[in-house]
């Protein structure tokens, strides 16, 4: 029987355990820190589209309240992600209900810093921006519609 010689080249040693939890541990952070971003991009996306849809389809006794619903319904939209963090919804620019009318709201929400990190970073904000034109065969509305011509 050949007796064969055992060293220890190709072995890994106990100093490198710990560097391989840290690395897993930060990577796991970073992901996790990326996905919460994800989840607040996604509940700013449905805000701003819901928000700018509400609005053109909006059929109140005035159409003066009709930015007000749409902030609502915005706020609505994106508090249904359930998500923790400031969020808020607001019309850009003119918000005349008028036919061929381009509208467009812009919707942001904050995503917390991971408690590991502490509190000496701020939340990073995440928004979205989502426009829609007024139908210009929209009934009850005055005037002829420019882009229908």
């Amino acid at each position: 029987m050949k007796r064969t010689r055992h060293d220890a080249s190709g072995v890994v040693g106990a100093e490198v355990l710990p560097f391989v939890v840290l690395v897993f541990i930060g990577g796991t952070l970073v992901f996790a820190q990326a996905w919460a971003a994800l989840d607040a991009k996604i509940a700013a996306v449905a805000g701003a589209r819901e928000a700018a849809r509400t609005f053109v389809e909006h059929r109140g006794p005035r159409f003066g309240d009709a930015a007000d619903a749409s902030v609502a319904a915005g706020m609505q939209a994106m508090s249904g992600h359930r998500l923790s963090g400031e969020a808020s919804v607001r019309p850009v620019g003119t918000t005349r209900l008028r036919r061929c009318e381009r509208v467009t709201f812009e919707a942001a929400r904050e995503v917390p810093r991971l408690a590991l990190l502490g509190s000496r970073w701020s939340p990073v904000t995440v928004g979205a921006r989502a426009s829609e034109i007024v139908d210009p065969f929209r009934h009850g509305l005055r005037g002829r519609a420019p882009c229908a011509q």
